[in-house]
């Protein structure tokens, strides 16, 4: 035996199937070469085979003796993949040796997997599947139609492999497959007919289990002319899918046993998940795979029975079996044997969870018009019960099932419509997303195509006109609506021009026009057509909701050529927002499918303006089309402001007359205004022009106050449109405007003097600001609920509410004078004053309400002029007046309380703040320098009120001081030069002042905030060359008896050594001089601190503690200095031996060993 093959037969047992593979071929290659030397080697070539194992051993070569013997035994084995391996290679290993019988395979496979009786449970569990792999592996071999094999040798194998379904249940199954296999292979044989009584009389004595079935079918396959009439005596005829057999044929899938199973000694296996293999061959039949999905080998055309496959009209595909009646279609089989069968009501667990199996695996096996026929009316119900709760048994099954459709359809673009209107359609719920908790329905969308996308807004739009009950057709058609506008606003669904502008046609004639006359040729969707149900006036309105919400979408939608070709991060830039692939605006192709509805005779509009309506919806369409010609920048231009602006009132008159005129006489007053100025200003010389700029009040007051209207109309579509033109206005803002801004934000919250500013319905604005965890303004979270309780039992009580329970008491006789008799009340009485103080309690709170929603609202619409502050700055990052903006934002952080009604508005301001101003790269340069520091100030001031009991808020301060300096000083570090300008430096003087002033606060202070120090803290690191005049005034502090503790102290120390590390000695004299003329003072201040802390004259001195740091900072000094003068210098500077000798003398010095090595590093500089 060769040492080379020993290790494979390891790697047989590998768990990897890879490995299992190469080792297989590996060993039977090898195995080939060894076999065809030694038959070269024979002095007689024979053609005998080897019937005993003295043959084998003589007409085989040594290691293939070997192998098959070691084969055989490993099958028993359960280690790792042992058997599946083992039996792979014995496959090969016989297929390929021709002198080896089948009856001496068998006589060593019995041998090596005999059962006796003092095994135990899994010792006979193995050998049982032992015997079963072998008998695979001699069939999958070829070995059955090999000219040695006898009818013997099959009876053998049959014999036990029906004794072994007598012992135990769990390899029934299997052994009726070994048969199956056996079947292919015996009927071209001569002793076919021998072979096939015998499987018939024990595997087929009747069709009355699955198992049976199976076998039954088999022979159908493979031996037609076999008669099974008597085995199909129970039926009506030897067709299992005849129609008038498809009740029994569910009877036998069910798995259910027979009355007489006991007395036949048939073993009833348990339930298992796994679903039967004959499953597979109903479903081959019926979808016309060219595979078995059961594993086993092709079946070539010329072995099949010849039969023709049909498609009714529904597209099922029907199979007619030769001689027998007419097969029932794929739907009839599925009606019957599945739903009705396996998902009925009635229908365990286990056998629903068989019909789960089967969905996914018919599925994707389905043409798009087979898919409706799986989506029946038990399995829907089946499906969306399972699916909605997490507990139900069958949950898990039922979501890879909802993934599976989803796969398909993600696979199958033609798939996704027909399985979204199974889910939404008659057997399913329109509100499948909600009702199952799952997005099954919004993913397929997701996964269409264009087209696809098409047919189920056409499926969407024929419901919606084919409604036949007026009193339950306002809710299919308010889902159809909220469908529609979900494919515009969800930016995974793919998106062409021609089904969005037919979209917004179908959606406005519903919206505003009777339809006289249906349109003709065109599909329902990109058509009109009347309904067969008029609209209510409910579904009218919510078709103009519809509409509005849809033209917003469009507004915000970038051009869809740009997201194909950049995909989502073409979203990001707002510039071509609302544009179409050719430039042209959204709102304008609008209103062009407006006016051509206008226009047609077969519509009657339901909006009639009055005369004077007409009359300004004239002027403003003249006023679009003049603005459209003179417009030379498309994007910015105030032209494209203006248009933007007239075409959304134009088709508001659709929707409010009222509003629209109002809004549009102030629009021309400020369009003329702004373009007879320009004209003005032409002709007028500069002193005139600037007079008149003296007088004239700026246009783009008016048109921001036109914006404000706007944010406080209910409309989210205006409100979106504000935000729009504000976008293309901003960069003409002035001071004046943004003061208009604040003035509203400042403004009280009470309903009497803000209580007019809006509609009673305001929804909640998109912003892009990202919204920060809940703040809580005065740091007081957990007390906040406590302390308003408080209120309400100790505060002042509502002197209305006083008198209303008095007086109610005094009707009910329950508060009497002082001269009256006490006399107890009647039940009548009393329930009569409770009801009375029940209603009086009752009105208190709903007034109490109002007043809450009078306050959310104010807040809502400050929230909505909010983003037009930020949309001002993130469009001119760079102007003068974003600096204006922080000092009025932090008063309004700072006045503002912290309330549920307020949370919204506050972390929205303090997200601008924090995240997005702060953190700019673009920033504006500063020429008010004053100004500027007195903004600087101003945050510091807030920082140390507000950001002392609050880390968001004192984040927010240190992110807006480092953005202030960068304003101020610029972006980068500004170091100090002999060249530098006399203004640099008084600037740099100026804001350092401030920074040195927090810093001496801090030190200095009893307070246990360190905001001051957080200030300032980020100077060191990001900018020390400008930071370095600071140390002047800092050096006082390196003596520990000026900072008010000692950690304070080593704060100090690490400020100034990261400032003088990371400047001197980086070859830059100037810093490298004003050092030199900085460490005398140094050695100066921290010899007097040694000194003190020896002689212990203060409180505040070096302990053992603050040493280890005041050493190391000494250390890092000395070091710097070291390297730019002479030792001679150095130590006349810093006296080594008078100095750091009196360190040994602190108090406790002696217990830390490490001072002194600490001490001995700073000695061996000198």
């Amino acid at each position: 035996m060769a040492a080379s093959t020993l290790q494979h037969y390891w790697d047989l047992a590998s768990i990897d199937p890879a490995v299992r593979l190469n080792a297989a071929q590996s060993l039977v290659r090898t195995l080939a070469d060894f076999q065809k030397d030694h038959e070269a080697s024979l002095q007689n070539g024979t053609h005998k085979t080897a019937t005993t194992e003295e043959e084998l051993d003589t007409l085989c070569a040594t290691d293939v003796a070997y192998a098959l013997r070691r084969l055989l035994r490993g099958l028993p084995s359960s280690r790792q993949g042992a058997r599946q391996g083992f039996s792979l290679a014995l496959t090969e290993l016989l297929a390929i040796t021709d002198v080896i019988n089948v009856s001496l395979v068998l006589d060593l496979l019995f041998k090596f997997t005999e059962r006796s009786g003092g095994m135990s449970n899994d010792e006979q569990r193995d050998m049982l599947f032992g015997r079963i792999f072998g008998m695979i592996a001699i069939v999958a071999a070829g070995m059955i139609e090999r000219p040695t094999t006898t009818f013997q040798d099959i009876e053998k194998m049959l014999d036990s492999l029906h004794e072994m379904t007598q012992v135990k249940s769990y390899v029934v199954e299997i052994c009726h497959q070994v048969v199956i296999n056996m079947i292919s292979h015996i009927k071209s044989t001569t002793f076919k007919d021998e072979a096939i009584q015998k499987i018939l009389e024990l595997f087929l004595p009747e069709v009355a289990t699955v198992d049976e079935l199976n076998v039954a079918l088999t022979i159908q396959q493979y031996l037609p002319e076999v008669d099974l009439s008597s085995q199909f005596s129970g039926w009506k005829g030897t067709n299992v899918l005849a129609p008038t057999n498809l009740t029994q044929l569910a009877s036998v899938l069910k798995e259910v046993p027979s009355d007489d199973g006991e007395k036949k000694g048939t073993k009833v296996a348990d339930w298992k998940p796994q679903l039967h293999s004959v499953w597979d061959r109903f479903l081959t039949k019926y979808l016309e795979a060219s595979t078995q999905a059961n594993g086993h080998a092709e079946l070539e055309e010329s072995d099949r029975p010849k039969k023709k496959q049909r498609m009714n009209k529904k597209g099922d595909g029907k199979a007619k079996d030769q001689g027998e009646d007419k097969a029932a279609s794929f739907g009839e089989f599925w009606d019957v044997v599945v739903d009705k069968a396996l998902f009925d009501n009635n229908a365990s667990q286990g056998r629903k969870y068989w019909g789960f199996k089967l969905v996914q695996r018919a599925l994707p096996r389905l043409s798009s018009d087979q898919m409706p026929l799986i989506f029946t009316q038990n399995f829907m119900r089946c499906f969306i019960n399972s699916l909605s709760v997490k507990d139900r048994y069958l949950n898990k099954v039922a979501v890879h099932t909802a993934n599976v459709i989803q796969q398909v359809a993600k696979e199958n673009k033609e798939a996704g419509f027909a399985l979204v209107t199974q889910l939404l359609g008659n057997q399913g719920r329109q509100d499948f997303d909600r009702l199952t908790k799952t997005r099954t329905v919004e993913n397929i969308l997701q996964s269409m195509d264009a087209e696809g996308i098409k047919s189920y807004l056409n499926y969407l739009a024929e419901i919606f006109i084919k409604q036949t009950d007026e009193t339950q057709a306002e809710a299919p058609r308010a889902w159809i609506l909220k469908q529609m506008t979900f494919l515009v606003k969800n930016n995974a669904i793919p998106k062409e021009e021609d089904w969005l502008l037919s979209l917004v046609q179908f959606v406005m004639v519903y919206a505003f026009f009777d339809i006289k006359k249906s349109a003709t040729g065109a599909s329902s969707f990109e058509s009109y057509h009347k309904p067969a149900v008029p609209l209510s006036e409910k579904t009218q309105e919510q078709c103009k909701e519809s509409f509005q919400t849809i033209l917003m979408a469009l507004e915000k939608m970038p051009p869809l050529a740009k997201v194909k070709e950049l995909g989502v991060s073409s979203l990001r830039s707002r510039r071509l927002n609302g544009t179409m692939n050719d430039g042209e605006l959204w709102v304008y192709r609008v209103y062009e499918v407006q006016q051509k509805l206008a226009k047609n005779k077969n519509l009657q509009s339901r909006v009639q303006l009055s005369k004077e309506g007409q009359t300004s919806l004239k002027k403003a369409i003249d006023l679009t089309e003049h603005l459209r010609k003179k417009s030379e920048d498309k994007n910015d231009s105030i032209e494209r402001g203006f248009e933007l602006l007239f075409l959304h009132m134009i088709l508001h008159f659709m929707i409010d007359e009222e509003e629209t005129l109002s809004v549009l006489s102030e629009l021309f007053e400020c369009y003329d205004k702004i373009f007879s100025t320009k004209k003005a200003k032409a002709k007028k010389g500069k002193k005139a022009k600037a007079d008149e700029e003296e007088v004239e009040p700026e246009p783009i007051d008016v048109i921001v106050d036109i914006l404000v209207g706007f944010v406080t109309n209910s409309s989210a579509m205006l409100k979106n449109l504000a935000e729009q033109v504000f976008e293309i206005f901003s960069h003409k803002a002035t001071q004046q405007t943004l003061g208009l801004l604040f003035e509203i934000l400042q403004s009280s919250d009470s309903k009497d003097e803000a209580g007019d500013l809006f509609d009673e319905d305001m929804d909640e604005v998109d912003s892009d600001v990202e919204i920060i965890e809940d703040v809580d303004m005065d740091g007081e979270d957990d007390s906040e609920e406590e302390e308003s309780e408080e209120e309400e039992e100790n505060g002042e009580v509502d002197e209305e509410l006083r008198q209303k329970v008095e007086e109610a008491m005094r009707n009910q006789g329950v508060l009497g004078g002082e001269d009256d008799e006490d006399e107890d009340l009647d039940d009548e009485a009393m329930f009569g004053f409770d009801d009375k103080l029940a209603e009086i309690f009752k009105q208190k709170q709903l007034a109490n309400g109002k007043d809450n929603k009078s306050e959310q609202n104010i807040y809502q619409f400050k929230n909505s002029v909010a983003d037009l502050v930020i949309i001002f700055v993130r469009r001119n990052p760079e102007s003068p007046l974003v600096l204006q903006t922080i000092v009025p934002l932090l008063n309004i952080l700072r006045v503002t309380p912290a309330r549920p009604a307020t949370n919204q508005f506050l972390q929205k301001i303090i997200a601008f703040l924090k995240n997005k101003l702060a953190k700019a790269t673009e920033y504006p340069k500063v020429d008010d320098v004053d100004g500027a520091l007195e903004i600087l100030t101003a945050v510091h001031d807030f920082a140390k009120t507000k950001g002392a009991t609050n880390k968001t808020l004192a984040d927010m301060g240190v992110q807006l001081s480092m953005y202030l300096r960068k304003c101020i000083l610029g972006g980068t570090d500004l170091a100090i030069a002999d060249d530098m300008s006399e203004e640099a430096k008084q600037t740099l003087d100026k804001t350092n002042a401030v920074y040195c002033s927090n810093l001496c606060d801090y030190y200095r202070s009893k307070k246990h905030t360190r905001i001051e120090y957080d200030l300032a803290a980020f100077l060191p690191n990001h900018f020390p060359y400008s930071s370095w005049p600071l140390l002047d005034t800092l050096l006082e502090f390196i003596h520990p008896s000026a900072c008010h503790n000692n950690y304070r102290h080593t704060q100090n120390l690490e400020w100034i050594s990261t400032v003088v590390n990371r400047t001197v000695d980086k070859s830059s004299e100037t810093y490298d001089t004003m050092f030199l003329s900085l460490a005398p003072k140094i050695a100066k201040i921290a010899q007097q601190a040694i000194e003190d802390s020896a002689n212990a004259s203060d409180k505040k001195v070096l302990d053992t503690t603050s040493m280890r740091s005041f050493l190391k900072f000494l250390l890092g000094i000395v070091r710097k200095h070291k390297k730019l003068v002479t030792e001679e210098e150095l130590r006349s500077t810093w006296k080594p031996e008078e100095s750091l000798s009196r360190i040994t003398s602190i108090k406790n010095y002696g217990d830390k060993p490490s001072l002194e090595a600490l001490r001995k590093q700073v000695l061996a500089l000198f």
